[in-house]
C-alpha cells in the first residue's frame, strides 16, 4: 500500500528524482522522449504511471519499470474503494490460491473396514458401519511446481 509522505507518484517522482538532480520537466520529457504535457500531468498528480512510462522512466533512471509500476498499483490499491456487493466466490472442489483456480484432485472416498470377530457364528451378520454425521476431512493438495496447501472439504 501507498506508504509514501507524497500525495502521488508524481509528487514522488519531482521529490525523490527531479529536484535532488536538478532536472526540470522539460528535462525529463527530453529525456525520456516523452511529450511535455505528459510528464506536466504526472508531476501535478492529474495522470498515472503507465507501462509505457515506467519503462521509460526505468531506463533513463537506470531502474527496472516494474519499480515504477508497483509504485503506482500501490498509490491505486491504497486509494481504492472496497465495493461491499461484491460476494467472494467460494466453488466447491477448487482451490484458489496464488496460482490461480486448481480443481482438488479426485480421491475415492474410504469406506469404513467392517471387521467380523473371529469368535463370531457362521451365520451372524457383519456390523454395521455408523452412519457419518457432517464431519470434514483435510486434503492436502500438491501443485505441480511443488507448492502444497491444506484444504479442508465435507467428509
Amino acid at each position: 500500500m501507498w506508504t509514501h509522505p507524497e500525495a502521488h507518484p508524481g509528487e514522488f517522482l519531482r521529490l525523490r528524482f527531479l529536484e535532488p538532480l536538478g532536472l526540470s520537466a522539460a528535462d525529463l520529457a527530453r529525456g525520456c522522449r516523452m511529450p511535455r504535457s505528459r510528464v506536466s500531468e504526472i508531476l501535478a498528480g492529474k495522470r498515472g504511471l503507465t507501462a509505457d512510462t515506467a519503462m521509460r522512466l526505468g531506463s533513463f533512471f537506470r531502474m527496472e519499470p516494474e519499480q515504477w509500476m508497483a509504485l503506482q498499483a500501490d498509490f491505486d490499491l491504497a486509494h481504492a474503494e472496497p465495493d461491499a456487493s461484491i460476494v467472494p466466490l467460494d466453488p466447491p472442489g477448487f482451490l484458489i490460491g496464488p496460482l490461480g483456480a486448481t480443481p482438488l484432485p479426485t480421491a475415492r472416498p474410504r469406506r469404513p473396514a467392517l471387521v467380523v470377530p473371529p469368535h463370531a457364528p457362521a451365520d451372524a451378520s457383519p456390523p454395521l458401519a455408523a452412519e457419518p454425521g457432517p464431519q470434514r476431512h483435510h486434503e492436502e493438495v500438491r501443485y505441480p511446481d511443488g507448492t502444497r496447501a491444506l484444504v479442508s472439504r465435507p467428509g
